[in-house]
């Protein structure tokens, strides 16, 4: 199989004209990389051109979650992005049942070692599923299969269709996910999908992503040494036209 790469997709944010040309990137490929904003305030300004920013639970005052290592050994359930142990590839929020549609991460210092980002497309494990897998992919889009988050929950899957044809993608890979039997039997193969179109880009000061958090899954390596990353959750303005979710590939 071909080791997976990603679109045409690194945007000049600075660019007059930068946060247009960022939301039609998104819109069209679920993901965008850019260079360049390396603090807390230049996160803000282009979360504010592309939206508003939601707050979250582990967010500062300004809205953006600060994300290091809190631990220094391994994290309890639900807090593996706050350690130096690998982030497997995930949904932001999944416990939500709305989550935020765009999650932008930026990288102000690097780990000495590792700390890459890492990145799924959805809709390619969608379609390899399909062709290989149509059992797996409908045990794993039925309704009711999966339970995410604690007390507060919800109930989804991994693959949810909407009336208007669009799949949003739904996962967690920790204790905070539970499976019906025909949804768990086919975690492993589920797993096998992703790690074949996993893409792992090197986390440079002042670079970093923004995915569309209904079609792309992310994640990091493992690493040591210190590192600070910048977490912005959005909701980009409805004119943007950015989908809740991606269409299917059709096979001939």
């Amino acid at each position: 199989m071909p080791v997976p790469v990603l679109p045409d997709c690194r945007v000049d944010v600075g660019a007059v004209g930068g946060a247009g040309e960022l939301a039609a990137v998104l819109a069209g490929a679920g993901v965008a990389l850019f260079d360049g904003v390396r603090t807390e305030q230049q996160l803000l300004q282009l979360t504010a051109r592309l939206g508003h920013l939601v707050p979250h639970r582990d967010s500062t005052g300004s809205g953006l979650t600060v994300i290091t290592d809190r631990t220094g050994t391994y994290p309890p359930t639900g807090q593996a992005g706050f350690s130096r142990h690998p982030l497997a590839a995930h949904t932001d929020c999944s416990d939500l049942p709305r989550p935020p549609l765009l999650v932008a991460m930026t990288c102000a210092r690097p780990a000495e070692h590792g700390g890459d980002w890492v990145l799924v497309d959805g809709r390619a494990v969608h379609h390899q599923l399909a062709t290989t897998a149509p059992e797996a992919l409908a045990d794993l889009s039925a309704r009711r299969g999966a339970y995410f988050g604690g007390a507060a929950g919800i109930v989804g899957n991994v693959f949810e269709p909407d009336p208007r044809g669009l799949i949003g993608i739904r996962l967690r890979r920790d204790a905070l996910a539970r499976f019906v039997p025909q949804a768990q039997r086919w975690l492993p193969r589920l797993a096998q999908v992703i790690d074949r179109h996993t893409i792992t880009i090197p986390a440079t000061t002042g670079g970093g992503y923004i995915v569309n958090n209904r079609r792309w899954l992310h994640g990091r390596t493992a690493f040591t040494g210190p590192r600070t990353v910048y977490r912005a959750l959005i909701e980009p303005r409805p004119a943007w036209r950015i989908p809740a979710g991606f269409t299917p590939v059709v096979t001939p």
